[in-house]
């Protein structure tokens, strides 16, 4: 997997308009409410689209969740922390970047924003890649192969989730729901450019009420009514 994004990242840095070239692999996004299971659907998408019989894809479907804040962060020359602070923090913008423009080792949000755009254009042109979060669906949402995907569900069963994954209290659980679905639309309209609109997602999946495998299933039969696979 590490060879493989290198690749991607200096493709993508020798090629910064490269989600304008002609060439588009089939590419999945999963934007979720916090508290949704998007690794595990991910990572349970990405083994069943491996596995589908009659196909055997020149290059396999790879799971992508923190390795691309972690690539991302190396060509920054930055701590993954501080990416990630970036990532829970966007808004701060053109003002905070002035502040600190003058410190050693400044990085601008601009830039930030560049590499992350780049590195998911570089995927999408070749394809075979499932996406968690990172504002994707708003970089890919122009991409003519992909599925953009966003799991919600009701406050009351994320809250049981957040507190299991967080270790808190119910009140807490949901002051962390509310800002951390507030950080992440921001970060969607950051790479997307514009607000934020439901529309922006092929298919919605209520986890409350659907199971992670009949979402996996659902997801498989939509790609290949695209003809995805």
């Amino acid at each position: 997997m590490e060879n493989l994004l290198r690749m991607y990242i200096e493709k993508a840095l020798k090629e910064p308009e490269v989600g304008k070239t002609t060439g588009f692999g089939p590419v999945v996004t999963i934007s979720r409410e916090f508290g949704c299971p998007s690794k595990i659907i991910g990572q349970f998408l990405t083994d069943a689209l491996n596995r589908i019989p009659g196909e055997q894809p020149i290059v396999k479907w790879r799971f992508i969740n923190k390795e691309l804040v972690e690539s991302a962060a190396r060509e920054l020359n930055l701590q993954t922390n501080q990416l990630n602070y970036f990532i829970s923090s966007v808004g701060k913008g053109l003002l905070e970047d002035v502040m600190v423009s003058f410190t050693p080792g400044y990085v601008s949000s601009h830039r930030i924003r560049s590499t992350i755009g780049n590195i998911v254009r570089a995927m999408g042109q070749h394809g075979h890649f499932v996406i968690a979060g990172r504002g994707a669906a708003g970089v890919l949402r122009s991409h003519p192969n992909a599925l953009h995907i966003r799991l919600h569900a009701p406050i009351e069963w994320r809250i049981p989730e957040i507190c299991k994954l967080r270790v808190v209290k119910p009140e807490e659980a949901v002051n962390l729901a509310r800002e951390t679905d507030k950080k992440r639309t921001a970060l969607i309209e950051l790479m997307y450019g514009h607000k934020y609109t439901p529309y922006l997602f092929d298919a919605h999946f209520n986890c409350g009420t659907v199971a992670l495998q009949e979402i996996v299933h659902a997801v498989i039969a939509l790609m290949q009514a695209k003809k995805m696979i």
